[in-house]
């Protein structure tokens, strides 16, 4: 296939293509059989009839629409991936003569492409570096949940509090009538968790066991139950036993009790040593997410609305899906919040702006780096995520491999990481307050003086 690429204004270009003689051909035949599926030829069997039958009694413009609209957007992708070019919005296609059998058919196509990202630099930027230590509180927390499963019971002769364990059968009536689901025996509840109607918790804290009640109480407004949401009703109740949790000396045998450690030092330890993962693998993750940010920052290129627009549409696709997986439609979800579609998208479109620039940004970077990602590296990584997720390793290789799609956006995805990877190991750590300070400090004549100080040594991909 033959295809010319010329520049035209506005990151546009135009694709002089031709289509060799042999594929209208094949075009034209698929068109022919297609029709012949659809149309009856006397004397003939549907779809066995001859194809000058077929093209006499159809009519050689439907054939030639046929054959385009099955194969038009073939040939244009072709030439797109002849021309080597980045499309980033919908061609306009166009042509002069219509394609005839035995000869080769000529179209044009213009469309808009992805502009050379450039980014003042990219080493010496700043991120916001949180610290790093460890919160005890956290640590006290875990060892309190561990203390709590080995926790006993013990019957006690007082009033129900909060925390205790109560064993209690009740009887629930509205006018006087029991309800469905209103009864149960033997039922055990932790006060405090909130497992019961707030009111109905609250009626039991101060029974004894072998103690009977009446608790009155309004359900809520938006109990699951429609026929009982909102309504007047009353649970009679006996309570059988009262427990408290009475929680282990922390101590070397409670260690033992929990863990593998012989001492309760060593399983504070532990557990330091886990938060403190937890809490470096967090900071580092912020760090770059801010990177990342002063990255997006640099970018010089113009963001095409074309782009942005795309992630919009992805944005709000996967809003949708969201909200399907919680059982939430999307029409019920704008109606509750008073919002329209258009409102919708408005709000999203800083994000999805603020997305895209990032995006550039990393792939300036790629190209600066002359960053490559190979079938091998893209196999690999699948490899050891599969493995992570103790998953069928050679099935998660085999259907990376069956959707070029799919391999090429990893490809692409890990391109930028390598390129964040660049930045942030020559990224300059500050603190939050460093950062608060320094952004008190901006004004937009600053920026302006900042601007024209350095639109001289503006940096592009390839400078060294």
């Amino acid at each position: 296939m033959k295809t010319q690429v010329s520049e035209l204004a506005d990151n546009r270009v135009r694709l002089d293509v031709e289509v060799p003689a042999g594929d209208v051909d094949h075009a034209f035949d698929h068109a022919l059989s297609d029709l012949s599926r659809s149309i009856r030829v006397p004397g003939f069997r549907q779809g066995k009839a001859p194809k000058p039958l077929v093209m006499r009694q159809v009519g050689r413009d439907t054939v030639v629409e046929e054959a385009l609209r099955d194969h038009l957007s073939g040939w244009y992708s072709r030439a797109v991936a002849v021309a080597g070019i980045d499309p980033i919005d919908r061609p306009t296609i166009d042509w002069s003569d219509e394609p005839l059998e035995g000869a080769p058919f000529a179209f044009t196509a213009e469309v808009e492409v992805k502009p050379p990202p450039e980014v003042k630099t990219y080493k010496g930027l700043e991120g916001v570096k949180h610290p790093t230590e460890i919160p005890q509180d956290a640590v006290d927390a875990e060892i309190e949940r561990l203390r709590s499963t080995v926790a006993e019971l013990t019957a006690v002769d007082r009033g129900a509090q909060e925390g205790d364990f109560l064993v209690i059968d009740f009887e629930g009536t509205m006018d006087g009538r029991p309800f469905d689901g209103g009864s149960g025996s033997q039922y055990a509840v932790e006060l405090g968790t909130g497992r019961l109607v707030t009111e109905l918790e609250q009626g039991l804290v101060g029974m004894r066991a072998g103690e009977e009640r009446d608790i009155l109480l309004t359900m809520p407004e938006d109990y699951a139950a429609e026929h009982l949401a909102g309504k007047e009703v009353s649970f009679h109740v006996k309570v059988s036993d009262v427990k408290e949790r009475v929680l282990p000396e922390l101590d070397d045998e409670f260690a033992m009790s929990v863990s593998e450690f012989d001492t309760l030092a060593e399983l504070r330890a532990d557990i330091e040593e886990r938060v403190r993962i937890v809490v470096e693998a967090e900071s580092e993750r912020r760090f770059r997410s801010s990177v990342l940010d002063a990255l997006g920052a640099e970018l010089q290129t113009p963001v095409p609305d074309a782009l942005v627009q795309s992630r919009l549409q992805s944005m709000t696709r996967s809003f949708s899906q969201t909200l399907q997986a919680r059982g939430v439609a999307l029409e019920d979800y704008l109606r509750v919040t008073g919002m329209t579609p258009e409102q919708l998208v408005e709000d999203m479109r800083g994000q999805a702006l603020d997305l895209v620039r990032k995006d550039l940004a990393l792939e300036a970077v790629v190209a600066a780096e002359g960053i490559e990602v190979t079938d091998a590296m893209v196999e690999e990584w699948v490899r050891e995520q599969a493995a992570e997720a103790d998953e069928d390793v050679e099935q998660a290789v085999e259907q990376l491999t069956g959707d070029p799609a799919a391999q090429t956006a990893l490809r692409l995805d890990l391109a930028a990481q390598k390129a964040l990877d660049i930045v942030t190991e020559n990224a300059k750590p500050i603190t939050a307050e460093q950062a608060d300070a320094k952004q008190k400090l901006w004004t937009p004549e600053k920026e302006t003086a900042q601007e024209s100080a350095k639109s001289s040594a503006i940096w592009t991909p390839g400078a060294s």
